[in-house]
């Protein structure tokens, strides 16, 4: 190929990524994530752990596709319920999950919360966000390693 090839097919590859949509989380934070037809989820905030105790975990989630539960996994990592049938997490998303939001869609769930994974430290938890159906499945997920220096396209969603 000559040079002009090659710079076209830069262009175009430069031209597909400006199209790209954006990152789970920034989807989530600019209120473009939609799924069900739903509108405005609502969002509120849960603690499953607190590596200091001054604050008080909050328990159970009550959403609109059911009771998410916290329970304890395989190595001191959590596991998730709903309605006390195990959600089968992808194996980037397995942590011990400390605290973080839910934004509920009516038909489904989003959940943006900060994990200590194995390759991170507690002092650099990965911000791991899951969207999981009624059914109880995993459509969607996204990580932020904690040992990322810039978020890069992603957007942080817990402080």
């Amino acid at each position: 190929m000559d040079m002009r090839c090659w710079a076209l097919v830069g262009l175009l590859a430069f031209a597909a990524s400006a199209g790209a949509a954006p990152s789970l989380s920034c989807q989530l934070q600019s209120g473009q994530f939609k799924v069900g037809g739903g509108g405005k989820p609502n969002v509120f905030e849960f603690i499953w752990a607190t590596g200091h105790g001054s604050a008080i975990p909050t328990g159970p989630v009550r959403t609109s596709i059911g009771r998410i539960d916290p329970v304890e996994g395989r190595d001191y990592k959590r596991a998730i319920k709903l309605d006390g049938k195990p959600v089968l997490l992808p194996p980037e998303a397995h942590s011990v999950i400390g605290f973080g939001k839910v934004y509920d869609f009516k038909d489904a769930i989003a959940l943006a919360y900060l994990g200590e994974r194995e390759e991170d430290s507690s002092a650099r938890p990965s911000q791991i966000v899951i969207v999981i159906n009624k059914a109880g499945s995993v459509i969607d997920s996204e990580v932020l390693p904690g040992a990322a220096t810039n978020p890069g396209s992603h957007c942080l969603l817990i402080d």
